[in-house]
């Protein structure tokens, strides 16, 4: 049958985690709590959010008209980066295959709406640079969360 240090290493033991897998998991955490934030106001036409972010008529419109494919994406990129930030604290390996599909979600929604959409033109260079930013730190959190795998972290 074997010790149970035997058993535990069969098994594939889970290595501690390093103090960064918490940092990380917490920054993403209530990052993509904003996400979660910014898509239900848009998406529920709160006129008090959109006056807050100081959008103008053609900006509100622009959210208020939003078709069901590119919210599909938006939802598959907010719900998988939330979700992914919650795998990793809680140290689970499927962080991974989550957050590559909420920055597909994320990369897709972006590509159906600077192009068919006119995002830039309409929202202007600030927000497009926010999501450019968006997508670089999407991209480093898989590469991290899948890095954390291969060091045995997450399981």
């Amino acid at each position: 049958m074997g010790s149970p240090a035997t058993r535990e290493a069969a098994l594939g033991a889970r290595r501690s985690a390093p103090w960064h897998l918490w940092v990380i998991g917490i920054v993403f955490f209530p990052l993509n709590l904003g996400g979660v934030y910014d898509y239900v106001m848009a998406l529920s036409e709160n006129a008090d959010y959109f006056r807050s972010q100081n959008y103008n008529s053609e900006q509100i419109g622009y959210f208020t008209d939003y078709a069901l494919v590119p919210a599909a994406f938006w939802t598959l990129g907010i719900c998988g980066g939330l979700l992914a930030a919650i795998l990793l604290l809680m140290r689970i390996r499927w962080a991974v295959p989550v957050a590559v599909t909420g920055l597909a979600g994320q990369v897709i929604l972006d590509i159906l709406t600077f192009g068919f959409r006119d995002r830039w033109q309409i929202l202007g260079p600030r927000l497009a640079q926010f999501d450019l930013g968006v997508l670089l730190l999407t991209t480093g959190f898989v590469i991290y969360c899948r890095t954390q795998v291969f060091r045995g972290t997450l399981r």
